[in-house]
């Protein structure tokens, strides 16, 4: 059994009827199966629905048509805070009051992990993503690749089903991007953590997955 199915999934968003817009947008005919510890790759031009397509799969966006089921439960009404998924974005959007072990224990912190506890954790992510020495900066006082790390490490010490990732490297230099997806790669493998990552990189996407889904103008090709 599969870890994730989306069966006939479809989204239509309309045109803003205020600019007398005729456009909109259509996600259609999403038929997708995810097994437990797969890596699959979204790969597909701008505007194609991939980044939509992912915030269905998180919760963030209600569907019009179809069902999502995990392990053959259908969680298509489940809000996102239920899901116990993990989604990383372009940019890092670490909170600039917060340090960066703060930043990584923030979703602990939410979960009512003791402190003594999350900060345990925390360090031990700190650890695996080379982040050391670190722990008391803020996100203005650290490179681009950093707060990145520190994104992913904030993701994953909540120990999420699903690890969703949104073009995490779009916004970082070349050496930057090549470190960040051997890490990635390493990590996964290590973890055997169901991840879903969204790219319009085919290099990217060759290098990083189990197997790519290519999609365009909404529907899965």
């Amino acid at each position: 059994m599969p870890q994730l199915e989306l069966r006939n999934i479809e989204k239509t968003f309309q045109g803003n009827k205020s600019l007398n817009s005729e456009d909109a947008f259509k996600i259609s005919n999403i038929n997708l199966h995810i097994n437990h510890g797969e890596f699959i790759s979204i790969l597909g031009p701008s505007g194609c629905g991939k980044t939509t397509l992912l915030k269905i799969i998180a919760g963030l966006i209600d569907i019009n048509q179809g069902i999502i089921l995990e392990d053959g439960k259908d969680i298509s009404k489940i809000p996102v805070e239920k899901r116990n998924y993990a989604m990383v974005a372009q940019r890092p959007l670490l909170f600039p009051n917060m340090t960066l072990i703060e930043n990584i224990c923030f979703g602990l912190k939410m979960k009512k992990i003791k402190k003594a506890e999350r900060n345990d954790v925390a360090l031990t992510m700190v650890n695996k993503l080379k982040l050391q020495g670190l722990e008391n900066r803020y996100p203005s006082q650290l490179s681009g690749g950093q707060c990145q790390r520190a994104a992913i490490a904030r993701a994953l010490v909540t120990k999420p089903k699903v690890l969703l990732m949104d073009e995490p490297f779009s916004s970082l230099n070349e050496e930057l991007r090549f470190e960040m997806k051997e890490l990635v790669k390493k990590f996964h493998r290590t973890n055997n953590l169901t991840t879903i990552f969204v790219t319009h990189d085919k290099d990217e996407a060759y290098f990083l997955s189990d197997r790519i889904i290519a999609m365009k103008d909404g529907c899965i090709e």
